[in-house]
């Protein structure tokens, strides 16, 4: 028994000398490898960084490569404004002794983001009848030198797809497509017969720097007119536009919205006149509404009618199709011009919206989307006496920038500085950022 235990013992022993050696030999392996780490990490200036993790493998961008080595590339730069609002009082301020309409110093100081556009958008809120009986709120009838002021300020095209498209009745609409044609204005929403409306669905296709663009313009109702058996005048997109506004028309939106993806554009643009009034945020029925479009195929969403702009947005989404993409949508630019009183009615913006299209690869992409707040001006509301003139609207950044540097554009005072001020900041609350994604 004395002789077992005493084997057991040293056989204890020499395992715990093992295991001691052991340990020792390991921590100056570690030692040396600490040590080697450190001094490859020491810097010429002797100091001794917090060595960093090596990066984890396919980290690059996907859009890094968007445009590869020997790829062809073409952009185009969309400008995209509010709705034109044309109040009585533009028509009067407009007016010139020949009784003819100029609207040029009105749209002044939005005309050069739009003419530096390779393509400029809005929305028309009136109607230009055989008449010179022009009126403003609740039917709105224009001059059809608003037309022709329009074009000179940069606009390509416009949505006539809006709830006062039949303020001058079916005659009105007819001839304020006509009077766009005479002006090189081109149109999409309404449609003088049902042939107009099926080809390709009432669809416009342009095409700017080798970049195809299929737009297609929505309203939500028609002012309390009936379009019952010519419902191809306008597209409306509630059923019951006369009362409820509660059952949304999907299947003819979703007829157009194939109509569009048969057209392979390289871009599908949608115009939605929707949402309610002097809301500064989206209700349900346009986020609703926005994600159905979005799964048919829309690349960007640009909405109106709200009177105050809404938020801007870039979604990232998969189609119906099961086709990855960027999405962008405005909810609402608010109103372009107008006579309106009121929060933020004086608040909008013209946007950029910069296409990309890899021509070796066919792919395109939303490149950048930025915006030059713009400010609506009724100089009533800062002067107690009449002046030269009353309404403007002016680039905001620019205003206040001549103002900072002495320049007082020979009406701004302390009132009208402060008021641009807040509205600068209010827009850029409400838009948000710009977005320049690939820069």
């Amino acid at each position: 028994m004395k002789n077992k235990t005493t084997n057991g013992f040293l056989t204890i022993l020499f395992g715990i000398l093992i295991v001691v050696l052991a340990a020792v030999i390991w921590r100056n392996i570690s030692l040396e490898r600490d040590l080697s780490l450190e001094r490859s990490l020491v810097t010429v200036d002797g100091k001794t960084p917090v060595p960093t993790p090596p990066p984890p493998e396919n980290t690059s961008d996907p859009a890094d490569d968007f445009i590869k080595d020997g790829d062809s590339s073409t952009s185009m730069r969309l400008a995209v404004a509010g709705d034109i609002v044309c109040h009585s009082g533009l028509n009067q301020e407009a007016l010139q002794e020949d009784k003819s309409y100029d609207y040029a110093a009105i749209f002044g100081g939005a005309a050069g983001h739009l003419q530096k556009a390779d393509y400029a958008v809005a929305c028309i809120e009136t109607t230009f009848p055989d008449t010179t009986d022009y009126s403003g709120y609740p039917m709105f009838k224009s001059p059809s030198d608003l037309a022709k002021s329009l074009a000179t300020a940069g606009i390509d095209m416009l949505s006539t797809a809006s709830n006062h498209c039949l303020d001058a009745s079916e005659a009105g609409l007819i001839r304020t497509l006509d009077v766009l044609d005479e002006n090189g204005i081109a149109h999409v929403g309404t449609y003088r017969s049902k042939e107009e409306r099926d080809a390709n669905n009432g669809i416009k296709v342009v095409e700017v720097n080798g970049i195809s663009i299929a737009f297609l313009a929505f309203t939500y109702g028609t002012n309390g007119m009936s379009i019952e058996g010519k419902d191809y005048l306008a597209n409306v997109f509630y059923k019951d536009y006369l009362t409820d506004l509660s059952e949304i028309n999907y299947d003819m939106l979703k007829a157009d919205m194939a109509a569009a993806r048969e057209l392979d554009t390289d871009v599908i643009a949608v115009w939605m006149h929707w949402g309610i009034e002097h809301y500064t945020k989206p209700v349900k029925v346009q986020y609703d509404l926005a994600d159905f479009l979005f799964a048919e195929g829309a690349d960007l969403i640009l909405g109106g009618h709200t009177h105050v702009p809404q938020p801007m947005e870039l979604r990232e989404l998969v189609d119906n199709e099961g086709n990855k993409k960027t999405g962008f949508i405005v909810y609402s630019l608010g109103n372009f011009v107008s006579c309106q009183d009121g929060k933020y009615v004086n608040l909008t913006a013209i946007l950029n919206i910069t296409l990309e299209k890899n021509q070796t690869s066919g792919e395109t992409r939303i490149k950048s989307v930025n915006y030059a707040p713009m400010f609506m001006v009724d100089l009533e509301d800062y002067f107690s006496s009449p002046q030269e003139w009353r309404y403007r609207l002016w680039d905001l950044n620019t205003a206040i920038n001549n103002y900072d540097s002495g320049n007082d554009m020979g009406v701004i005072n302390t009132n009208l500085y402060q008021a641009m001020k807040k509205g600068l900041e209010d827009i850029r609350g409400i838009l948000g950022e710009d977005m320049d994604m690939y820069s």
